[in-house]
């Protein structure tokens, strides 16, 4: 489940279900009908019927789970919740939770997206240099050192081989890292439709 809020699909044509479905006023569509309780009680039987090995959440916050896993109609924990995380936003009280729940963090935009400044972190950057790898593999040696599972996202392949070759940080590198956050925690994939619950 991609979002924790449905989309209305009554109006997608010629099977286009990558965009946004929007209003006549151009805003995402809510359905505010349907709730991911209901969407989840569907995909929980997925397993069961060999469709696939295993059912996850994304961009659930830890209220949401809470919810979700309280709900008496609620048979499968989610095998995993992927999110937007890196250095600038770790999402640590989501990381501990979902730890002590069995629900592996997958961690969505793990080098902070293509605009982003995280990459050329001067911490970052030391890091890099002193292990001679590039600052990609630092962040995502940081996610893989703290349990996330990371999915950086490449199309060419000789960066995709790069992205392989994580750093082998330090405990002194990742408590270096680990202090990014400090300045100010920032959220770089935001749609404005979605209202990202942060408890």
């Amino acid at each position: 489940m991609h979002w924790p809020q449905a989309l209305r699909t009554d109006r997608i044509t010629d099977g286009d279900l990558i965009s946004v479905p929007t209003r006549e006023d151009g805003k995402p569509d809510v359905d505010t009908e349907w709730n991911f309780i209901k969407t989840w009680h569907l995909m929980q039987d997925l397993p069961a019927s060999g469709k696939t090995k295993a059912v996850g959440v994304s961009n659930f916050s830890v209220a949401q789970l809470e919810k979700l896993l309280a709900d008496p109609g609620t048979k499968v924990v989610p095998a995993c919740n992927q999110v937007e995380v890196h250095p600038l936003l770790p999402q640590i009280p989501l990381y501990d939770f979902c730890k002590k729940k069995g629900i592996m963090l997958a961690a969505y935009s793990p080098l902070g997206s293509q605009k982003a400044p995280l990459l050329s972190d001067p911490v970052i950057m030391e890091i890099a240099a002193e292990h001679k790898a590039d600052p990609a593999q630092v962040v995502i040696g940081w996610d893989v050192k703290r349990g996330y599972v990371a999915l950086p996202k490449s199309v060419t392949p000789s960066r995709i081989e790069s992205n392989i070759k994580v750093a082998n940080l330090t405990d002194n590198d990742l408590e270096k890292i680990n202090a990014i956050h400090k300045k100010g925690e920032k959220r770089l994939v935001d749609p404005e439709w979605f209202d990202f619950d942060e408890q």
